[in-house]
């Protein structure tokens, strides 16, 4: 039994590494996907430093305590925690003095403790080596991120700039000039449209229908009957997202449609942010903010535009093509118990009996499961 002492002990360490190894392979598949999550650029950067102040404190803590070992070793001749007197001060005073040497080993060392014998001087230069390559490492890693910060943000500066030089070639009006450059710049600072995101394409089309289906049910659902459409048939539903729905960015007086406008592609609109105006006749203009609809009856009917909507604020909208919507419904045939048809035939029914109607007219849907 003596004899396989020695040997359980090995297993049992053997098996705490192994422990410890998966511990750490798990953390990293955390850490990963906690990055993976992060969607700003800035805040991934601070992740990234905070990663690294962490291994460097890590590589210290291990550092240190191979420090003070060295220097409470049982030995005869001089050491670094004899010579300096730390073996008569308390945890606190030798943890922090063995950590603060480790740290500086980093920028150079410290003159405050020193090596008191050859063993280490040793350790202190075999330590200096490797802090000196770890802290090259962390600098060109930090220095990357910021370089590519700095590509992305002058990316931008240059695209403002050569709008500039374009509009000033061909002389383009000042305040016109101005409104351009500001909506550039609200395209380039606020939400991004598909089409200028270059992954996009690549991902396969299953992901993509799933990814338009997430972004755009949350503004149909502001609207009873997409949101019932959304419940009975979300197989329908996760099409018209994917192939009829498209994201709309404007700065503050641009103008959406204009009164006695028939449009070639008619499109509803959800405002999902900033507001609009509607200026119709007659009465005042009308302020269509966040979670409302423009246009339904273009789904519905042919339709000529009563009204002008213009944006007052920088405004994101979701705009629904009327055609393809009407495409797309058409081919399903195995909804039943949830016809848009009916709908139609209710909503064209309430424009004929209104003495007034205009783009913002609408109808709640009564289903039978509400």
């Amino acid at each position: 039994a003596g004899g396989t002492g020695p040997f359980s002990f090995l297993r049992s360490l053997r098996t705490v590494r192994v422990i410890r190894l998966m511990r750490l392979v798990r953390m990293k598949e955390v850490m990963a996907q906690i990055t993976e999550r992060v969607q700003s650029e800035k805040l991934s950067f601070i992740i990234k430093l905070i990663q690294m102040m962490t291994i460097i404190v890590s590589i210290a803590h291990i550092t240190a305590c191979g420090w003070w070992g060295l220097g409470d070793r049982s030995t005869q001749g001089e050491t670094w925690v004899k010579e300096f007197h730390y073996d008569s001060k308390n945890l606190d005073a030798q943890y922090l003095m063995s950590l603060h040497w480790s740290l500086s080993q980093f920028s150079g060392g410290m003159d405050e403790v020193t090596p008191a014998a050859p063993l280490e001087r040793l350790y202190a230069v075999v330590m200096w080596l490797f802090a000196f390559m770890a802290a090259t490492v962390v600098v060109s890693v930090l220095t990357s991120n910021l370089t590519q910060m700095h590509i992305i943000g002058g990316s931008r500066s240059r695209q403002l700039s050569t709008l500039r030089k374009f509009l000033k070639q061909n002389a383009i009006s000042s305040n016109l000039a101005l409104r351009m450059q500001r909506s550039a710049q609200h395209a380039l600072s606020a939400d991004l449209t598909a089409d200028i995101v270059e992954l996009l394409p690549v991902v396969s089309e299953p992901l993509r229908v799933e990814m338009h289906f997430e972004m755009y049910t949350s503004y149909l659902n502001y609207h009873s009957f997409f949101a019932a459409y959304v419940t009975e048939g979300p197989q329908v539903m996760r099409r018209i997202c994917h192939y009829a729905m498209s994201s709309l960015l404007l700065s503050h007086g641009d103008v959406v449609f204009s009164k006695g406008e028939s449009p070639s592609h008619p499109k509803m609109f959800f405002v999902v942010k900033g507001a609009c105006e509607y200026t119709g006749s007659p009465g005042e203009p009308m302020l269509v903010n966040e979670k409302q609809c423009v246009a339904e009856a273009v789904l519905w009917t042919r339709w000529t535009h009563q009204g002008t909507l213009t944006a007052i604020t920088d405004v994101k909208l979701a705009a629904l093509d009327a055609k393809t919507f009407q495409e797309i419904s058409d081919r399903f045939k195995d909804t039943a118990s949830f016809d848009p048809k009916l709908y139609a035939s209710d909503f064209v029914a309430h424009l004929n009996q209104s003495e007034y109607v205009n783009d913002l007219s609408g109808i709640k849907y009564k289903g039978s499961f509400e």
